[in-house]
């Protein structure tokens, strides 16, 4: 077999005959090929519950490519080629990963080819540096924000939205790409839960009885959006799941719907223009949910107060000590001049947690 493995498209433009066949899954038949006949293997790069992924050169043309392997005893063959067709079909986008039209088996595997990110993923990132600095995280989500845009106006949900399927191709943040289509669903689409859920799954998931079927809803994304968010800024998540028995979750909740008025902890490092945000990237109901565009309107805004709770309480010490210092000299010169005043309690309070919706 011969491969002739070039990136054909590039932006958002696309052929009309990926365009108009974006919905109907290919029925492949999958020629069996040994990979170490046609490809010299560089070693292993990502390893998961899918799978695994190799580094590989393709000898004939050679392209360096990643090969997805995804394990047969485990895959289902219609499973395999709906994440290969979307993958491919997507590809297009400058956010998404480039994906050839290269697809065969092996005696264990499902395999296709697809580029090579050389600086990994943004979680790896995350867990480096304790949190991506504002400005960068910023110029991840607006690239990823542009590949969910694009899908949901396709019809299609990628429901795995998290860093670890972010992948860099540049050290500034500038070029980054989305992948792992392989829960990506058309809207409407029944699906049964899976047995393992993760942090990063929305509520309406959580609730949903294991192997027993629920609706793929765009709103997935635009919680998993949320999330990224959260985690991008503090390297952590901030519950561990989206159930009303775990207390930060629940606790969460009844501040998003304004039944209490203390911010969460963790929360209150942000700015009241990203609360407002998270609040409804985050809203417990999928209908009420942003769509994921409106995430741009709020790239322009400062987020992140600090990163440590600590600093955020000697920072508000230091404010509230400055007023008092303030008031007392204001009253003694009011003293000094005469000057009669009513009493009255002066305050001052450097409030983090504002709930303001404007």
């Amino acid at each position: 077999m011969k491969y002739n493995i070039q990136k054909t498209f590039s932006g958002q433009r696309m052929s009309s005959k990926r365009l108009c066949s974006i919905h109907k899954i290919r029925e492949l038949q999958l020629p069996l090929v040994e990979i170490r006949d046609q490809y010299d293997v560089v070693r292993e790069i990502g390893e998961g519950d899918y799978g695994k992924v190799l580094l590989a050169v393709h000898r004939d043309t050679d392209s360096e490519v990643a090969l997805k392997m995804v394990p047969k005893a485990t895959t289902p063959i219609r499973d395999f080629l709906v994440e290969f067709h979307y993958s491919y079909f997507l590809s297009p986008h400058n956010n998404i990963l480039d994906t050839y039209d290269v697809a065969f088996e092996t005696l264990e595997h499902y395999v296709f080819a697809q580029e090579v990110a050389p600086l990994g993923d943004v979680w790896q990132a995350i867990e480096r540096s304790g949190g991506l600095e504002e400005a960068d995280l910023k110029t991840v989500v607006r690239q990823v924000t542009s590949a969910l845009e694009f899908m949901h106006s396709k019809g299609l949900v990628h429901r795995d939205m998290r860093a670890e399927n972010m992948l860099i191709f540049s050290e500034d943040f500038s070029r980054v790409k989305l992948t792992d289509f392989g829960l990506t669903r058309r809207t409407e689409t029944l699906v049964k839960k899976r047995t393992r859920s993760l942090p990063t799954c929305p509520p309406e998931i959580w609730e949903a009885v294991h192997l027993e079927g629920y609706n793929v809803e765009i709103g997935s994304d635009v919680w998993q959006m949320g999330m990224f968010l959260f985690a991008g800024l503090l390297a952590r998540f901030p519950w561990e799941k989206a159930d009303i028995t775990d207390p930060r979750f629940s606790e969460f909740v009844q501040w998003q719907k304004r039944k209490i008025t203390r911010t969460p902890r963790d929360f209150r490092r942000f700015t009241p223009r990203l609360h407002r945000l998270l609040r409804r990237l985050m809203d417990p109901k999928p209908s009420k949910r942003y769509e994921i565009k409106e995430v741009y309107k709020y790239l322009g805004d400062k987020w992140l107060i600090c990163r440590s709770p600590r600093a955020t309480t000697t920072v508000s010490r230091v404010e509230a000590a400055d007023a008092a210092r303030h008031a007392d000299h204001l009253g003694e010169m009011l003293t000094t001049l005469s000057v009669t005043t009513t009493t009255r309690t002066t305050t001052h309070q450097w409030t983090y947690d504002s709930d303001s919706d404007t």
